[in-house]
């Protein structure tokens, strides 16, 4: 055995306990999902709403195909339970699909060239490189997460997410151009995965470039339908926006306005995947070893989670025209009406994550992302329909029931996996 390959066990630190993971997982996505949404805040402050709805639409777009190429590696690598994969395996094969992933982009930017402005084809090459950066650190985050030092994980969110705030504000006060922020953006990404990631990775498992064809062709084999539920899990966030945005009465401003409310859902959205990916190891190895442990675990994800969704809740019925006010302006603040049924959408939403994320620990990844295209259709239909006719408000409805949709399928396959999976066990080992 190549001493490369493995690190002494007796040289790692002791993993910490579930719920120090969980906090340290909670903590770093907060702080993630807080400097996303800030960025956000800065952006309505300083620039029109059509530029906003601009940036917005570029990620509304740019997101959904780099996660169907970059596929979800980190998920594969975390979930598997045997010795043969390396984290170099995995880095090998991100970056033949970044590759990939630039080709498309490329071709993807002669065909809109004379349809958007210039500034528009900026910030989509932009925003595709942050993706492909994001993409390197998600390997590095992989050994962390499979390790269980969910506090590195943690910092590393936090050293980047701070640097690109500072960054987007000292922008603003130059009173430079919007493309500026996701520059600093992207920089501030790759110099975070380079001095603190890879560094905080080596140290539990060595991390290298390992070509290797059949490898890397079992890592599509099993990542690609994870890339593709994330694609459509992403698009199904975001399918409104390209409907509300070819609109001819809505546009880059009602982009905007319908993008500033999901904020906060996808604020919550990334506090929750911090605590699901915290949890995600443990729930695999109690899936294949003490069902019962599996069941626990996730009653008590689901119930703190619902209790976070109520408290939401209450307060934008309280306040939400006082929230999009302060946050962004008078502007926003006049669509609070559809507040409501916004964050309703989230926790729905939120829902569908806990039960979804508990489908990749049994891994069932093709049954979860049948339930995710189900919800997609019903979205793309529904926007079809209304948005046209109803503006944002047909959008929000939208939301809420392809959400619902998607959460009552991942919930059907969950009880069917629990059932049916023992059984299966039973038979096979009586032979």
């Amino acid at each position: 055995m190549k001493l490369e390959n493995h690190i002494n066990a007796e040289q790692l630190p002791r993993q910490a306990g579930l719920s120090v993971n969980t906090a340290w997982a909670m903590l770093g996505n907060i702080f993630y999902a807080g400097g996303r949404f800030l960025i956000f805040v800065i952006l309505a402050k300083h620039f029109t709403s059509g530029q906003v709805g601009r940036v917005d639409f570029v990620l509304a777009v740019v997101t959904p195909i780099s996660f169907l190429f970059n596929m979800e590696l980190r998920s594969v690598f975390v979930t598997h339970t045997k010795d043969f994969l390396r984290a170099g395996h995995c880095l090998a094969t991100r970056i033949i699909s970044n590759g990939v992933f630039a080709v498309f982009l490329l071709g993807f930017l002669l065909v809109i060239q004379n349809r958007w402005q210039g500034e528009k084809c900026l910030l989509l090459i932009l925003a595709g490189l942050i993706r492909m950066a994001e993409s390197w650190a998600d390997v590095y985050l992989g050994v962390l997460q499979k390790h269980e030092k969910m506090n590195c994980w943690s910092i590393s969110q936090m050293i980047k997410t701070s640097g690109v705030l500072i960054w987007a504000v000292l922008i603003c006060w130059a009173d430079e151009s919007i493309a500026w922020i996701l520059g600093g953006w992207l920089v501030v990404t790759i110099l975070g995965v380079w001095f603190y990631d890879r560094v905080q990775a080596r140290k539990f498992e060595s991390v290298h470039l390992r070509f290797d064809w059949k490898m890397s062709f079992w890592l599509v084999r099993k990542g690609f339908p994870l890339g593709i539920f994330v694609t459509l899990a992403i698009l199904n966030q975001q399918v409104a926006k390209y409907f509300i945005a070819s609109a001819p009465e809505l546009g880059d401003s009602a982009v905007a306005y319908f993008g500033v409310m999901m904020n906060f859902v996808f604020g919550a959205v990334a506090v929750q995947n911090g605590v699901n990916q915290a949890v995600l190891p443990r729930l695999a190895r109690y899936f294949a070893r003490e069902r019962s442990e599996f069941i626990q675990l996730l009653k008590r994800v689901l119930g703190w989670s619902w209790l976070v969704m109520l408290v939401m809740l209450t307060v934008v019925w309280w306040r939400g025209d006082f929230i999009l006010k302060v946050f962004y302006s008078e502007e926003y603040a006049r669509q609070a009406s559809l507040f409501n049924l916004v964050i309703l959408a989230g926790c729905v939403v939120l829902t569908g994550m806990i039960l979804g994320d508990a489908i990749v620990a049994c891994q069932k990844f093709k049954s979860r992302m049948t339930a995710v295209a189900l919800g997609l259709l019903v979205n793309v239909i529904l926007c079809w329909q209304y948005v046209g006719q109803y503006g944002l408000k047909g959008a929000v409805w939208a939301a809420v029931v392809s959400s619902l949709v998607t959460t009552l399928s991942c919930a059907v396959v969950l009880i069917k996996a629990l059932l049916a999976e023992p059984q299966a066990e039973i038979a096979q080992n009586s032979k």
